[in-house]
């Protein structure tokens, strides 16, 4: 082989296809609900938590707890990191899609926290279809695509049953060439 005639000419990357263009589909709004009512759960137990000693304080007459504004900041704290979840769940939500190309599937998430994976089909050694219990009960399912190496894994959650069954058949399809 004569190194001397190999080539390596730049891409022009304008002329790449754009990922911002791609029409992404979206995720099941069921699964929206059960994102947001796990939120409520989190919120009320760590809020539980969190009033616990102001009430030993107030109801109990714990008189060794007379220093209770020292509570308010956890409570302030965690009130701002509640508001902060809720805002990157709902203002999030409708940024969750996945596209399939010809080469790849894509799938973006979040509001505050963007998160874009691209894994080429050559890369997926095989997929996995998941569901919880909650997620079973809502006609759910999480699709797992583990790659070659294990460093580009992709989990695509709250596809409806149909949808996820369809994606992991075109995958597999795809995988197999």
């Amino acid at each position: 082989m004569d190194i001397s005639t190999a080539s390596n000419p730049p891409l022009d990357l304008t002329q790449l296809p754009r990922l911002e263009e791609v029409e992404y589909l979206p995720i099941s709004k069921k699964y929206r609900g059960m994102r947001l009512a796990f939120w409520a759960l989190v919120q009320l137990v760590v809020l539980a938590a969190g009033l616990t000693p102001f009430l030993m304080h107030k109801l109990g007459g714990y008189e060794d707890m007379a220093e209770f504004s020292a509570w308010y900041w956890p409570v302030s704290v965690q009130m701002i990191f509640a508001l902060l979840w809720f805002l990157e769940e709902w203002k999030g939500f409708p940024r969750r899609g996945y596209a399939v190309r010809e080469r790849d599937i894509t799938y973006r998430t979040g509001w505050l926290f963007r998160s874009t994976t691209t894994v080429p089909f050559g890369m997926i050694q095989h997929s996995e279809l998941s569901q919880g219990p909650v997620s079973r009960k809502l006609g759910l399912n999480h699709l797992k695509l583990f790659t070659a190496g294990g460093s580009g894994n992709l989990r695509i959650a709250g596809l409806e049953d149909a949808d996820a069954q369809a994606l992991r058949t075109v995958i597999e399809a795809r995988t197999r060439r």
